[in-house]
C-alpha cells in the first residue's frame, strides 16, 4: 500500500509553534505585570510606612510633652519596646505583622545651655523599614502668649486718638479698630477685621492706610488679620500660684507691711501699698494677695504680684531702677534688641495678675465715673455682661443672644452664655458701686492709713488722684482696665492685657513695650527673667523639625 503525506501537516506545526510562542509571550507579559504589581504595593507599602512612621513619631513627641509637664525629672530614653513610654493605641498595634508598627522611642534631655525649665526632645519610630525622627524644643510651664503684646484685648481692640503711639506688638482676639491716625510702630493681630472708623483697611494699598509709623511703612507686613485666638492664662484659682509663690521663695516689701508668699490675714485680706523713693515697694518673685490691692508710688524689685480682687492704681507707679526706654527696644534691629535686654537684665520689671479689674486714678470721682463708666459707646457700665454673648464670646457680633450651650442635658441647646473668665458665674454689665472703695471696703485692708481724729479709715478721695501719667510693669487681668488720666503725657513702660479697656487720657499717650518679657527669649538662660507670669498652658511647643533617621537604641 502507498502512504500518501498529506500537505496539511506542516501547517498543523506551524499552528503548534505559534501557539508556543504566544503563550509565552503571554507569560513573560504577566509575569513582568505581577512583578511590576508586587513592585507597586511594595512602593505603596513603603510609602505608607514612611507616612505612618512620621504619625507615630509626632504622637510620642506629644507623649513626651505630657511626660515633661507631669514629671519634676523628666529627662531619659524611654520606647514602647522597653515598657516605658505607653500611648492607648499601642495595644491595638500587636500584630506588628499586619500593621508594620516596629518601635517608638524618645529622648529627653535639658537644654545644653542651661535655660530653665526647657527640654530637646527626640522622637523616633520605626514602621516597616522606614524610620522617621522628629527634633522638638518643649518649654515647661510657659508664660502666655499674651505677653508678648504690648496691648492685647481679649475682645475688640481699638485705638481712638492721634497723639497714641504704640512702640511694640498689638492684638485682639477679635476685630481692631483704629480712629485718627495713631502711631503704630509694631504689628497689629487680630482675630476679625484690622479696621479703620469700622472700615476695613486695605493693606494693599499703602496710601489710604489711616495710621502712622512703622505700621503705615509696610502695611502688609505689620497688619495680620483672620489670626486665630490666643487663649487667656484664668485666675480663677490661686492654689497654684500660692505654691509658685512658696517654692520661689516670693516676697514683698513695703513700709509697714511685709509678705512671704501668700498674704494670709484673713481678716484683712487686701492691702495698701506706698513706695517713695528712699523707701520703695519692693517685689521679688510671685506674691499673692486674696484680696484687693491699692498701690502707688515707687515699685523696685523682678517678680509678680497676683490679685484676687482689683488692683487699684491710686496715682503714679514708677520704678525706681527703669530700664533705659528713651529708644523704643522694639523698634530696634534685633541684635540691638537683644543687647537692650541684655544691658536692662537687672533694672525692675513688675507685673501685676488680677483676676478682677485695674482700676487708674480715683474711681470715686466724678471725673472718673463721666469719663471710664457712663460712655454709651466704651463705658464699663454698658459692658462685662456675659449671659447674652454667644458661641464666640464676643459682645456685638451676630450669634449675641444665639443659644448654643446645653445647660441642663436634654439636647438642646438653651443658653447663649459664655464663660469668658471660666468662673462658672454668669457675669453682669459691671456696676460702679462694686468698683468704688467706700469705707466698708478700706477696712479690709492691712496697713490701710486711718484717720487720727475720727479712727476709722481714711476717705478714698484723699489717697487717690486721677492726677498721673505714668504706669510701669506688666498689668494683666481676667475682665476691665479702666483709667482716667488728668495729667498731660501719659507713659506705659510694659504691657496692658484685659477684656474690656476704658482707657481715658490728657494731651498724649505712649506704650513702650518691654522685651524682656517676650516668650522668643523663652530658651535664652541670659535673656529670659523669671517673672512668674500667669500660664495658659502647662507646656509649649517652640520648635519642631525632623532630621534625618536616628537608630532606636
Amino acid at each position: 500500500m502507498k502512504l500518501r503525506i498529506s500537505g496539511n501537516r506542516s501547517q498543523d506545526g506551524s499552528a503548534l509553534a505559534h501557539c508556543l510562542w504566544m503563550t509565552m509571550l503571554v507569560g513573560m507579559g504577566a509575569y513582568s505585570l505581577i512583578g511590576l504589581s508586587s513592585q507597586r504595593v511594595r512602593m505603596a507599602h513603603n510609602r505608607t510606612d514612611f507616612n505612618e512612621a512620621f504619625y507615630h513619631a509626632e504622637n510620642a513627641v506629644q507623649w513626651a510633652a505630657r511626660h515633661i509637664a507631669d514629671d519634676t525629672s523628666p529627662a531619659g530614653t524611654f520606647s514602647k519596646a522597653a515598657g516605658t513610654m505607653s500611648l492607648p493605641y499601642y495595644n491595638a498595634l500587636t500584630n506588628t505583622t499586619a500593621s508594620g508598627f516596629k518601635d517608638a522611642q524618645v529622648i529627653v534631655t535639658a537644654a545644653t545651655n542651661g535655660a530653665a525649665g526647657v527640654f530637646t526632645v527626640q522622637a523616633t519610630a520605626l514602621v516597616g523599614n522606614k524610620t522617621r525622627t522628629l527634633l522638638a524644643t518643649v518649654k515647661k510651664e510657659p508664660p502666655s502668649k499674651v505677653f508678648d503684646y504690648e496691648y492685647f484685648l481679649n475682645n475688640w481692640g481699638w485705638w481712638w486718638g492721634s497723639t497714641i503711639t504704640g512702640n511694640g506688638d498689638n492684638r485682639s482676639n477679635w476685630d481692631f479698630d483704629f480712629r485718627y491716625d495713631p502711631i503704630v510702630n509694631g504689628a497689629v493681630t487680630a482675630t476679625g477685621e484690622i479696621a479703620a472708623n469700622n472700615v476695613p483697611i486695605n493693606p494693599f494699598n499703602r496710601a489710604t492706610v489711616p495710621l502712622n509709623g512703622l505700621a503705615k511703612t509696610d502695611p502688609l507686613a505689620y497688619l495680620k488679620d483672620g489670626s486665630e485666638r490666643v487663649k487667656m492664662p484664668n485666675l480663677k484659682d490661686f492654689t497654684e500660684y500660692s505654691a509658685m509663690a512658696a517654692a520661689k521663695g516670693g516676697t514683698l516689701n513695703a513700709p509697714g507691711i511685709s509678705i512671704s508668699g501668700t498674704h494670709t490675714n484673713t481678716l484683712k485680706p487686701s492691702v495698701y501699698i506706698v513706695g517713695t523713693d528712699a523707701s520703695p515697694i519692693v517685689i521679688n518673685g510671685p506674691v499673692v494677695i486674696p484680696g484687693d490691692v491699692i498701690i502707688k508710688g515707687k515699685i523696685t524689685g523682678k517678680g509678680t504680684l497676683y490679685v484676687g480682687g482689683n488692683l487699684y492704681v491710686a496715682g503714679d507707679l514708677s520704678y525706681k531702677n527703669r530700664a533705659d526706654y528713651s529708644t523704643p527696644p522694639e523698634t530696634m534691629s534685633a541684635a540691638s534688641r537683644d543687647s537692650w535686654v541684655l544691658n536692662n537684665a537687672n533694672k525692675d520689671l513688675v507685673g501685676f495678675a488680677v483676676r478682677e479689674s485695674i482700676f487708674g486714678g480715683n474711681p470715686n470721682s466724678t471725673t472718673w465715673k463721666s469719663a471710664c463708666f457712663d460712655p454709651s459707646v466704651y463705658g464699663l457700665k454698658n459692658v462685662g455682661g456675659e449671659a447674652n454673648l454667644g458661641a464666640d464670646g464676643i459682645a456685638g457680633t451676630p450669634d449675641d443672644g444665639v443659644a448654643y450651650k446645653d445647660t441642663n442635658g436634654d439636647g438642646t441647646a438653651d443658653s447663649a452664655w459664655y464663660d469668658a473668665d471660666g468662673d462658672g458665674t454668669v457675669d453682669s454689665n459691671y456696676v460702679y458701686a462694686n468698683l468704688t472703695v467706700t469705707a466698708a471696703k478700706a477696712a479690709g485692708f492691712e496697713n490701710y492709713p486711718i484717720n487720727a481724729v475720727t479712727g476709722l479709715p481714711e476717705d478714698f478721695n484723699l489717697l487717690a488722684s486721677n492726677s498721673f501719667n505714668r504706669m510701669d510693669g506688666v498689668f494683666y487681668c481676667n475682665h476691665a482696665l479702666a483709667l482716667r488720666s488728668t495729667l498731660t503725657g501719659l507713659i506705659g513702660n510694659g504691657s496692658v492685657i484685659c477684656r474690656d479697656e476704658a482707657m481715658v487720657f490728657s494731651g498724649w499717650l505712649r506704650f513702650n513695650y518691654d522685651s524682656r518679657v517676650h516668650s522668643r527669649y523663652a530658651t535664652s538662660p541670659n535673656l529670659f527673667i523669671d517673672l512668674g507670669l500667669p500660664e495658659a498652658n502647662t507646656i509649649g511647643l517652640l520648635s519642631l523639625q525632623e532630621i534625618s533617621p536616628q537608630p532606636i537604641l
